[in-house]
């Protein structure tokens, strides 16, 4: 029987360091250990620099059109990146095509060139929607509705989703398309993004490792709380203010490892520069993020669905509790609420929290403009804090790791039977 070959088409890919790269591999190894051959279509660079990962399948590379931090250069180029992509794709026989959300439009040059392909698209973030969310574009614009018309042209077999809220969400996508496609059965899956496989010990028996597995930072003699990973236009830079500005420092440790170039980025590194309690540490191994007692996550409002970040998904997959500033009504909490506290978020933001390219960050703009729900609630947060609930929401995180995990070997495993589905239909 002649095996099922899967295109998977993403701007990163390992060694290159990207969360969407670490998932794209994941799945790759995961078909290849099914017995399907896999090619990788990848840009041949990341914005976010390399690790030690090592890449599976069969790797093919598109050259970077542009590596630097302007936001607006790496707009256009993330458009003709998508099209380089798909276009690279295209000229490499499959019988299915798994279609990412990165670089940005990407899902778009896929509804127009993948026409008689048969094809899966996995959301990470979800475009055109994002551009309009970010305050880049209207929603009413010319631009947007050409883009989102594009977008559900050609409807994928299947999609990959976050969770059960942003499903809804697409699948409101693509409802407009039924009357064009009267047979148009879209399977959903849905697989949080951050999930990993590592053995998550108990509280008891992390602290009491030997100081060698430890990392530097670590503090036991303290409760630690760190913000991991990237700080982009969908999450809050207020809310890490807030933290910071409201830290007792002779009972927390908080640790930041922030990549990327935005503007949010640059401003919390200026702002907790030298402020004692806080330490700017290197990137994060998955095996030390259980050593980080309460991370903290953040969604705008204005982008609920249209992101769902995997910091809170993996903070419970360490065994770690979380603090997350964002709506109820979305995938994180839903999904993970046993495991954390909230903090909820109201759609008041103005352009200090934009990370527009216009908009110039620092911690002195405009922060009298600051949400009053961010602050009281992180207020309310350290004021009622205390580590009997740190614990209960640690032994939640436990029982929701093994769950997410058996979660996401079950939809691997229909991933790779659609796969094999839509292939036998070629």
């Amino acid at each position: 029987m002649e095996r099922v070959t899967v295109n998977i088409v993403n701007r990163d890919y390992p060694p290159y360091r990207g969360i969407t790269g670490e998932s794209a591999a994941e799945l790759a190894g995961y078909l290849l250990d099914a017995g399907m051959v896999v090619n990788v279509i990848h840009v041949d660079a990341s914005y976010f620099g390399k690790n030690d990962d090592l890449p599976v399948g069969n790797l093919f590379k598109v050259k970077s059109v542009y590596k630097g931090g302007n936001r607006i250069l790496r707009l256009f180029a993330n458009l003709l990146s998508g099209y380089l992509l798909i276009r690279k794709s295209k000229k490499i026989a499959c019988d299915v095509t798994v279609v990412m959300t990165y670089p940005s439009l990407i899902n778009m040059w896929a509804s127009l060139l993948l026409k008689k392909r048969k094809w899966i698209l996995w959301s990470m973030d979800l475009y055109p929607e994002a551009f309009v969310a970010w305050g880049l574009i209207s929603k009413k614009s010319f631009l947007y509705t050409l883009y989102y018309k594009l977008t559900v042209k050609n409807p994928p077999q299947a999609v990959i989703s976050l969770g059960p809220l942003q499903t809804g969400f697409i699948q409101k996508r693509y409802d407009s398309r039924k009357k064009t496609f009267d047979s148009l059965k879209i399977k959903y899956f849905q697989l949080p993004c951050g999930i990993f496989d590592l053995q998550v010990q108990q509280t008891l028996q992390t602290q009491q490792a030997p100081a060698a597995e430890r990392p530097s930072w670590a503090d036991s003699s303290k409760t630690c709380i760190g913000y991991i990973g990237n700080l982009g236009a969908p999450h809050s830079l207020d809310f890490l203010y807030a933290v910071v500005d409201r830290l007792d420092t002779e009972k927390f440790k908080m640790v930041v490892s922030v990549y990327g170039y935005g503007s949010k980025t640059l401003a919390l590194k200026e702002y907790i520069d030298g402020k004692e309690g806080i330490e700017i540490i290197p990137p994060v191994k998955r095996e030390h993020l259980k050593y980080i007692d309460i991370h903290l996550a953040s969604l705008l409002p204005q982008c609920t669905h249209i992101s769902v970040p995997s910091k809170t998904v993996s903070s419970v997959c360490a065994g770690s509790a979380f603090l997350y500033y964002g709506k109820a009504e979305s995938d994180n909490w839903h999904l993970l609420h046993e495991a954390g506290w909230l903090i909820p978020a109201e759609e008041h933001y103005k352009c200090s929290d934009s990370n527009l390219p216009n908009c110039k960050l620092s911690h002195t703009d405009n922060r009298e403009e600051s949400p009053a729900d961010v602050n009281e609630g992180v207020k309310d947060f350290f004021q009622n804090f205390d580590l009997k609930k740190l614990d209960d929401k640690k032994a939640a995180a436990l029982g929701l790791s093994a769950k997410l995990r058996a979660e996401k070997a079950q939809v691997m495993k229909d991933i790779s039977e659609t796969c094999s589905a839509i292939a036998r239909k070629c």
